[in-house]
């Protein structure tokens, strides 16, 4: 294998942004050699990566001070994140008979891409969301992208499939209170307030302790219990917040304590504040779930036994990972309330991971 050293340095020009910071610090971790320039300071990569000072690339004596630094550095790649320095370089590198390497593509060009790739997923899923909502109005070419790329900035495991199926059943969502349990940093999250806002359905309260206890899967393997390990939960609970604020956070509370006593006090109908500590006026009645808390068998059991008796007729169960990598607690589960509780549902049909299942009107 080529040792990254080996083939000189990437110059990071100009090394002012956030993209430039993102750039600089895989490619530390990767080995690779980087050098930072830019003609305006920016204070943060300065202290962190030090910082050549170069003119405007339109000054007369930009060309008289680049050469020289492309050679004292052995800089052999140019990684140029503001678009009209990528237009300008592409150029100069011709005209100068340079044999650096300019990396990736114009950050303009980059976003047209970004772009068409994003409207083609939408493409291909909006079908789907529409067999999904059974006749009933849904989202548009457009508001499906918006949720696919808004979501995407999330982290989570929720695929696009899943979320398409998302789309499609709340649109059949009689009005009612959408609950979620277990949220990690609120993919999904953001997913059911947006559709709960968009189909007039109702408030959102989500439900996750940010914990150890109640995150470690005992039923799972040693390797994947241990994961829990890597997780710092203020970060998450944070993170969740600050995803969510997009949103409508006066539709949304949330409740970080188990999923049992998150049941306790909504079934009381004590008040429940949103982020900015405004009540939510919660109805007690759901109409639709997504239950995607600790998934050993005991636990998922436990919250079908505590919140789908809330559930509304024609409301909408999501049972996560009923098909799961790690072990099998969703879907005993999930068989168990397909058998018991087959007089009350209309349809089910599994998706992305997750079994979808209809309550009967």
């Amino acid at each position: 294998m080529n040792d990254p050293q080996d083939r000189g340095a990437t110059l990071v020009f100009p090394a002012i942004d956030q993209m430039a910071l993102e750039y600089l610090r895989a490619a530390r971790s990767r080995g690779e050699r980087v050098v930072c320039a830019a003609s305006v300071a920016s204070d943060e990569i300065a202290a962190e990566f030090g910082l050549h000072r170069l003119p405007l690339i339109y000054d007369d004596d930009f060309a008289a001070c680049f050469l020289p630094l492309v050679q004292q550095e052995s800089i052999s790649r140019l990684f140029c994140p503001v678009a009209s320095v990528h237009h300008f370089m592409r150029r100069f590198i011709a005209s100068q008979h340079l044999t650096l390497e300019l990396i990736g593509q114009s950050p303009i060009r980059q976003q047209v891409d970004q772009h068409r790739q994003l409207m083609a997923r939408a493409q291909r899923l909006l079908p789907f969301v529409q067999r999904c909502a059974n006749g009933a109005p849904t989202l548009s070419l457009f508001e499906v992208a918006g949720v696919l790329r808004q979501a995407g900035y999330i982290y989570g495991e929720s695929n696009d499939d899943k979320l398409a199926a998302m789309m499609g059943v709340l649109a059949s969502a009689p009005a009612g209170d959408v609950v979620e349990i277990g949220s990690l940093m609120g993919r999904s999250a953001f997913v059911l307030l947006y559709l709960a806002w968009r189909y007039r359905i109702g408030p959102l309260l989500t439900v996750d302790p940010w914990q150890t206890d109640s995150a470690i899967q005992h039923e799972s393997p040693d390797e994947f219990q241990s994961l829990v390990d890597d997780w710092d939960f203020e970060v998450l609970s944070e993170g969740f917040m600050v995803n969510m604020v997009p949103m409508r956070a006066d539709d949304h509370a949330h409740l970080r304590m188990p999923a049992a006593e998150g049941f306790k006090k909504y079934a009381s109908g004590a008040a429940i504040a949103s982020m900015y500590g405004h009540r939510v006026p919660f109805s007690g009645k759901i109409a639709a779930i997504h239950i995607d808390g600790n998934h050993d068998y005991a636990s998922v059991q436990q919250d079908c036994a505590l919140w789908l008796d809330r559930m509304l007729p024609g409301a909408w169960l999501i049972l996560d990972d009923y098909i799961w990598a790690h072990g099998d607690g969703p879907y005993r589960a999930g068989n168990e309330l397909l058998r018991d509780a087959a007089e009350r549902i209309e349809y089910a049909f599994f998706c992305g991971k997750a079994l979808f299942v209809k309550l009967r009107h």
